[in-house]
């Protein structure tokens, strides 16, 4: 069985988290052994959205975030940090330049970091 990775980020960084998954798939492990749950694309209307953002998480193997200004604003992508340390699952998260002090950030013990550049993300 190949690896899920839950995708969290804001709606308003969409792009960036479309080029983190791409680049994900093309430098990460073989492309047929990663699957992405991304819970803005896997929900329908009318799902118990923090069930559904439950489940998917439970059968994740790996919690990516993407952490901007606008993530940390995020009520979701909040809720998505504090159920990913809550399940005790690995947690890397890749941060714009611009979010060095993200209060969510601080709180998740055994995260990994990776900050934006060579292209992700930027304009």
């Amino acid at each position: 069985m190949g690896k899920k990775v839950f995708l969290s980020y804001a709606y308003q960084d969409r792009g960036i988290a479309e080029q983190v998954s791409r680049l994900l798939k093309e430098h990460g492990h073989d492309t047929d052994d990663i699957s992405f749950i991304d819970p803005q694309v896997d929900t329908k209307t009318g799902d118990n959205i923090r069930e559904a953002i439950k489940q998917q998480m439970c059968s994740a193997s790996n919690v990516v975030i993407i952490v901007t200004p606008n993530s940390a604003k995020s009520q979701w992508v909040n809720y998505e940090a504090g159920m990913a340390s809550a399940l005790d699952k690995p947690i890397i998260l890749i941060k714009s330049k611009d979010a060095k002090d993200v209060d969510f950030v601080t709180s998740l013990a055994n995260a990994q970091s990776i900050e934006m550049g060579n292209g992700v993300g930027e304009q």
